[in-house]
Parts: structure tokens; C-alpha cells; sequence
């Protein structure tokens, strides 16, 4: 029988989804059953499912659980009550996994964007400045990885680009140079916005032509 893959695909989403509205609770008290939990966390919004985790052998309460609420903004407030008393215990209430993977996937896109070259566009620049002039001017700042001059033939001044290793070496560049008096002229220095980089497909990797 031939799979639904959007219907499965459907599937994954709800469950990510599912799991950004719900957080994980350690060090539950043993005797603390689901109305003792979902007494404790309705002032936060309101809840559609409490789970605590069991011993398949014993049925006795391992001591774990997972609470989901009906949208995800009620989750900084549960996570905000860990250390707060359940049944004559201070539990432990963490973000769900999912939730730290996005936390880590923004972490990872920021350091990627760290990384990736910066480029400014300079204007303003006197006709007698040249493209070591440039390089000069700005390597104290970090690693110029390119410098051109482009001529302005009709116009009293000059265009240029530079190209840093690094972000943070072309904001220091841009914050200690623009309005800088060079050769007579103020030179103007514009930090080009960095390209995003692609958004990855929801669910990972997907199968072709199965």
C-alpha cells in the first residue's frame, strides 16, 4: 500500500508543533498525580494534556512528566515556576527538546552570519585616494579579505568597496572610519546587510522519488 506522505509529513509537523507547547517537569513527587499538576500549571494557560511517565512493570510514577498547554506563549511562565513546590517537592520544569533545538538552530544561523564575509560601501572618496590607500586605512580593524576604487569619471568624488573576514571587524571598521576626514573629504562608510542564509526544510531530510 503506497504511504501518505503529506499526510505523514502532517504527522511530524503537529508533533513539533505539539512539542513547543509542552514542557518537561523532573523531581515530581510520587504521590503528585495529573490534577496535582494540571492544578499547578493552569494559571499559565490552559492546559490540554498532562503525562506523567510511568513504570511499565510497577504503574509507579518514575517521577517525570510532560504538560502540554493550548499555545506556546504559556510555556515561559511554566518554565518561569521550576523550584516551586508540587506535593512537598520543588520540581524541576525545563523548555521541551524541541524548543532547545530551535534555541539552537538560531544560535547556529547567528554564528554562521559571525562568520561570513562583511562587506562596506564607501563613498565620498577623494579622487586621489587609491585602492592601497583603502587596503591601509582599514586592515588595523581586522582582515581585509578585498579593496577597490570605483572611478566616478563625472563626479567631484569616489566610490569604493571593502570586503572583512568577519562581521564584527567590519562594524568596528564602520564605527571608528565613517565621517573620518580623508584628504580633505568626510568619507562615508555603509555596512552592507548580510544575506540570510537558506531556511531549512521543516522535518529534515526528505525522501525523493519514493
Amino acid at each position: 500500500g503506497r504511504v501518505d506522505r503529506s499526510a505523514a509529513n502532517k504527522d511530524t509537523e503537529d508533533g513539533f508543533e505539539r512539542d513547543l507547547r509542552t514542557v518537561f517537569i523532573a523531581q515530581v513527587a510520587r504521590k503528585a498525580d495529573e490534577r496535582d499538576l494540571f492544578a499547578f500549571f493552569c494559571e499559565c494557560g490552559k492546559v490540554t494534556d498532562v503525562r506523567i511517565i510511568k513504570d511499565t512493570q510497577t504503574k509507579r510514577s518514575k517521577g517525570i512528566a510532560y504538560v502540554e498547554f493550548e499555545t506556546m506563549e504559556s510555556c515561559p511562565a511554566a518554565v518561569a515556576k521550576s523550584g516551586q513546590i508540587i506535593c512537598g517537592f520543588p520540581c524541576i520544569i525545563q523548555a521541551s527538546q524541541a524548543e532547545k533545538n530551535i534555541a539552537a538552530k538560531q544560535a547556529a544561523q547567528a554564528a554562521a552570519l559571525k562568520d561570513q564575509p562583511a562587506r562596506i560601501n564607501l563613498s565620498n572618496l577623494h579622487k586621489d585616494i587609491g585602492q592601497d590607500d583603502v587596503q591601509a586605512l582599514f586592515s588595523p580593524f581586522g582582515h581585509v579579505m578585498h579593496a577597490s576604487i570605483q572611478r566616478d569619471h563625472t563626479g567631484p568624488t569616489n566610490r569604493g568597496v571593502v570586503t572583512f573576514k568577519e562581521m564584527d571587524e567590519a562594524n568596528k571598521a564602520v564605527a571608528a572610519l565613517n565621517g573620518f576626514d580623508l584628504a580633505g573629504q568626510r568619507l562615508i562608510c555603509v555596512l552592507q546587510a548580510p544575506a540570510a542564509p537558506p531556511p531549512a526544510p521543516p522535518g529534515g531530510m526528505h525522501m525523493q522519488g519514493m
